[in-house]
């Protein structure tokens, strides 16, 4: 993991925890190396369930070389080095808002580079107009909010995407009903309450895909939208799967305990205390969690 200069500035502790200053990002995740060990088996999980690590139809052009892509909230960038590992003739770039996440240059491809830099921020693309050929972006749903940040970032987006150029979109969707699609128990719907009241705070924004696929049509440049979703099981009723899901989300919910456990009013050990009867509400209630994405072409 590199180490930013300003590190001291750039980040505070909590709860033995190491976050991104306010100045910086209203994002609730940890910034450590914990978070990054979850990061990237995220990204090996999403990558199983959705049998690949994108759905636009760029792949003839990404084997011919020459193609241009970005990744924009990159993270640890381990979506980036899959893909550039497997496609060395194309180009990529991955930005994020912290270089503490990046790879170091001996575990990236030649053909990969790494940009820090923070999307709602003018430029939010630092880049020309129409220059890349694929624009992805995955999980940027806890960092920004409805207007200007959503529509913002995605405006940049198009922006910098190439005429008949591909746009995908990716992240959990939150909001589906939490009785009869989510099959959420009392602890989940719980927890899934505080994080809406944190959010809700901040002004931030948890799309959903109708969300998504609004702000790709409010541009007027985007054509051929499709949407794709995926239904994974979160806990021992799902098997492998289903245990790596839930200790993806377990993991998480620990990042957010300094934000989560005060708002709920309840003590430290509590809270630890609902995080580890999750695993068996998720057995006895089946629960289980949506992801999509959506992709279309620059017209």
């Amino acid at each position: 993991m590199n180490n930013d200069k300003n590190c001291a500035e750039s980040y505070k502790i909590m709860g033995g925890r190491r976050y991104l200053s306010e100045e910086n990002t209203k994002y609730y995740l940890p910034n450590d190396e914990i978070e990054i060990s979850r990061v990237n088996l995220e990204h090996k999980l999403l990558r199983y369930i959705w049998q690949g690590n994108f759905s636009s139809n760029i792949e003839e052009r990404l084997i011919k070389g020459n193609t241009k892509v970005i990744d924009l909230g990159c993270g640890t960038g381990q979506w980036a080095i899959d893909m550039s590992s497997k496609y060395p003739l194309s180009t990529f770039i991955g930005i994020d808002i912290t270089a503490s996440l990046f790879p170091s240059d001996d575990e990236k491809p030649n053909n990969l580079a790494f940009l820090q830099h923070n999307l709602i921020e003018n430029p939010g693309v630092p880049f020309p107009d129409r220059i890349f050929d694929f624009t992805y972006m995955r999980n940027l749903a806890f960092g920004l909010n409805d207007y200007n940040g959503w529509f913002h970032v995605i405006n940049e987006a198009v922006r910098v995407t190439n005429l008949n150029g591909c746009i995908e979109i990716m992240n959990y969707d939150l909001y589906r009903d939490f009785t009869k699609e989510i099959h959420a128990g009392p602890i989940f719907n719980k927890l899934h309450t505080s994080m809406n009241e944190l959010h809700a705070k901040d002004n931030i924004k948890v799309p959903t895909a109708s969300d998504v696929m609004e702000y790709l049509r409010r541009t007027n440049q985007i054509t051929n939208i499709q949407v794709k979703e995926q239904v994974t099981p979160l806990g021992s009723w799902g098997g492998k799967l289903g245990e790596f899901m839930l200790l993806n989300v377990t993991m998480a919910l620990k990042g957010f305990k300094v934000f989560l456990q005060p708002l709920m009013n309840i003590s430290g050990d509590e809270y630890d205390n609902l995080l580890n009867e999750i695993r068996n509400e998720c057995a006895k209630y089946k629960t289980r969690c949506f992801t999509y994405r959506i992709y279309g072409i620059k017209c």
